[in-house]
């Protein structure tokens, strides 16, 4: 391995109507449908043009504040993306196989890809 190598060695995602990359990967391969109507958000047919269908992930409000040293309060108003980028950290660092807290000092990277968020309206 050179000094120019990475290694991707644990990954953690979440996506619209899936609770694992397993089940996620068994519904795009059977070319399942990921996106959904929801006329709660938009009225029928859309809103100025904006389609109603949405690709929305599950569970989006559930968080375990005080498993990541997090205040009640302060997770209720947390951007919801950044609990997920604590749930996907972690996740991603134990399906590596290591043990978060034996990391603590050392050289490790988490690197993220994520998009806009709309989570302020109505999930």
């Amino acid at each position: 391995m050179s000094d120019d190598d990475i290694v991707i060695s644990g990954f953690s995602a979440r996506f619209p109507q899936t609770d694992s990359l397993n089940e996620f990967g068994e519904k795009l391969y059977r070319g399942d449908d990921f996106i959904t109507d929801d006329d709660t958000r938009w009225p029928r047919g859309g809103f100025m043009g904006i389609p109603k269908r949405v690709g929305k992930i599950r569970d989006l409000r559930k968080f375990d504040a005080q498993f990541f040293g997090v205040l009640p309060r302060q997770a209720e108003v947390m951007d919801p993306q950044l609990r997920l980028l604590l749930e996907t950290s972690y996740e991603a660092i134990i399906d590596a196989g290591y043990d978060p807290a034996a990391l603590r000092g050392r050289k490790i990277g988490v690197f993220v890809g994520c998009s806009i968020s709309e989570t302020d309206a109505p999930c």
